[in-house]
């Protein structure tokens, strides 16, 4: 019996050492991994100057950013965006002050959790080169959901661990990990609109955690970005010990805000031609130079040298 049971200890101890030398070391890489050019997310600065952020958002056209409401309660005056995925740190980047806010009539920063998170920064000039990222619907949204579809989140967060939120440095540069669509809303977000918001599954392993409210959450599809939500809040601020494996995160939509994001596009006077799809027709065009006219028919019609349009 004493043989069995020094043979069982043996076993055991060795079956512990071969775990202990297998399993990898759990660090937590609370920044993600390093998106230093995103051409996407932008850092929100309270002075020109600025070298750290207090909010996230998303450049989604050259003068306009996507972010959380509750990160805009400041005058916009006040508020500076850096260049998309710069170092912050580097006070010679590019950086354009906020001309005007636009938020939700029915958002109220004083409740939790914040419902109808979402908001839009107009800039006082343009960033040059931006692109135009769609918009998702509601739809996508949905199907995305309940396939539990994977997505982008990026932005600048925590550098270190918290027993408590809110968390203390900032990542002066932007970090990215990959996450997926939660389709279980839990108790602390029952309160919140349907249709108003997404939810994602976050971790203390890959999260970027606190500092990064109004960062974007983006899929991609066919090669091109396609911009989902403002991050919102969270069930256990993600860098704090408490979340444990995973918790959720919340998100606001400007699917569901779509009157205040064409009242926008009009304040920046950014208007989105329709886009057209199916069978594109020729236009025609009527061309004179002197008594002579010609009319020319194409895609895109243009008078021969020496004639003008009429």
């Amino acid at each position: 019996m004493k043989r069995l049971q020094s043979r069982l200890s043996g076993s055991i101890a060795l079956a512990l050492l071969v775990i202990f030398i297998q399993a990898p070391i759990a660090h937590p890489v609370l920044g993600g991994t390093p998106a230093i050019n995103n051409p996407v997310v932008v850092g929100l600065l309270f002075s020109k100057d600025g070298t750290k952020a207090g909010c996230s958002g998303a450049l989604v056209s050259p003068r306009m950013v996507f972010t959380a409401a509750h990160c805009l309660t400041a005058k916009p005056e006040n508020v500076w965006v850096a260049q998309p995925g710069s170092d912050l740190r580097d006070i010679n980047s590019l950086r354009i002050q906020a001309e005007k806010f636009f938020t939700p009539s029915n958002f109220d920063s004083k409740r939790f959790p914040m419902d109808n998170d979402f908001g839009i920064i107009v800039l006082k000039s343009a960033f040059p080169s931006a692109a135009t990222l769609p918009i998702a619907t509601f739809d996508e949204i949905k199907s995305w959901t309940n396939q539990q579809s994977a997505v982008l989140h990026v932005g600048y967060g925590c550098t270190a661990m918290v027993d408590r939120p809110p968390c203390g440095a900032t990542s002066p540069t932007p970090n990215q990990f990959t996450t997926v669509f939660e389709a279980i809303t839990p108790l602390q977000f029952a309160s919140l609109t349907p249709g108003t918001f997404s939810l994602t599954k976050i971790s203390v392993s890959k999260t970027i955690c606190g500092g990064d409210s109004g960062s974007p959450l983006l899929r991609e599809e066919s090669g091109k970005w396609i911009y989902i939500g403002a991050q919102s809040s969270s069930n256990g601020a993600g860098c704090t010990p408490s979340c444990e494996i995973n918790c959720v995160a919340s998100q606001g939509l400007p699917s569901a805000n779509l009157s205040m994001v064409a009242e926008a596009k009009l304040f920046s006077s950014e208007i989105v031609a329709p886009v057209i799809t199916g069978t594109t027709k020729n236009l025609t065009i009527t061309c004179i130079k002197g008594k002579a006219s010609k009319k020319i028919t194409a895609l895109k019609p243009k008078c021969p040298v020496g004639y003008k349009q009429r």
